[in-house]
């Protein structure tokens, strides 16, 4: 017989009293970050709620209306209060010239770098019902351009899993657009995902706390962003590998530096430079 759960409780004294050393030992009076967080912001979504098909949610921020108080409740670390409200931060951002992030849209960012006859995609998050929302956000301020290529930059699944929102797997096996990632990426897909999948699963509900009620004595924020997208998970086997030191990706859309670094018994990871901008 299951034991019934019982309602958030509040902080205890304890609790308190370390929450309030937290504050007065750090700078929170020192509000350049939340001014970076803002920085090359061309817009967003007036509500950020995205639905699948079947019109389940599968993505929102409504739920973290709470943090629109600026000062921390006696439940939550200060620094996580802090943490929670720059990573309300949403919409599409410019990095530098023809560099272009959508964040907020899951716990992971999209990058789009704009080429002389297309864009190139980065990360494509979690699922595809946000990451379809995320290319419709860009193309609605920098306008419609073809998706020529996309890069994993390594095998962690808000990296690759919402592929098919941004790019038709007939285009990739056309030749039309190519799918870079890292030496050994789906070895590594597989080790996570199907051999340790189980304890991956639950260590994610401890990590994450999905099944915990938003709010100031549940689930506050998740560290790199506010949770995970719960969407349609998917995947399109890379057509190319960034396995040798350095490599240059001759795609449609312009030419990236790309190279997996070479660490034993690490997860491999594709790290990319722009030459021509200067990044």
């Amino acid at each position: 017989m299951a034991t019934p759960a019982e309602d958030p409780k509040d902080a205890t004294e304890r609790t308190r009293m370390l929450n309030r050393a937290a504050l007065a030992s750090l700078p929170f009076d020192d509000t350049r970050d939340f001014e970076d967080a803002r920085r090359g912001f061309l817009g967003s979504l007036s509500e950020v709620e995205i639905k699948n098909d079947q019109g389940r949610v599968v993505w929102s921020l409504r739920d973290y209306a709470f943090l629109a108080d600026e000062h921390a409740p006696p439940t939550v670390n200060p620094s996580l209060w802090r943490l929670a409200r720059l990573n309300l931060s949403h919409g599409l951002f410019q990095v530098t010239d023809r560099i272009y992030q959508i964040r907020g849209f899951d716990i992971s960012n999209m990058t789009v770098i704009e080429g002389d006859r297309g864009v190139i995609v980065i990360d494509p998050l979690i699922s595809t019902e946000v990451a379809r929302a995320s290319l419709e956000l860009y193309t609605q301020h920098r306008g419609r351009r073809p998706v020529s290529a996309v890069i994993y930059s390594h095998s962690h699944i808000d990296h690759y899993g919402g592929v098919r929102g941004v790019v038709d797997e007939r285009d990739v096996s056309a030749g039309r657009v190519e799918v870079w990632a890292p030496d050994r990426f789906m070895e590594e897909i597989v080790a996570e995902t199907v051999l340790a999948g189980t304890a991956m699963v639950r260590r994610a509900q401890f990590q994450f706390g999905p099944t915990l009620p938003r709010g100031p004595r549940g689930q506050v924020d998740a560290g790199l962003g506010k949770a995970t997208s719960r969407g349609t998970v998917t995947l399109i086997p890379p057509t190319a590998s960034s396995g040798s030191p350095s490599r240059l990706i001759a795609s449609t859309a312009s030419r990236l530096s790309s190279s997996s670094p070479r660490r034993p018994r690490r997860r491999p990871r594709c790290t990319c430079s722009t030459p021509r901008f200067g990044r």
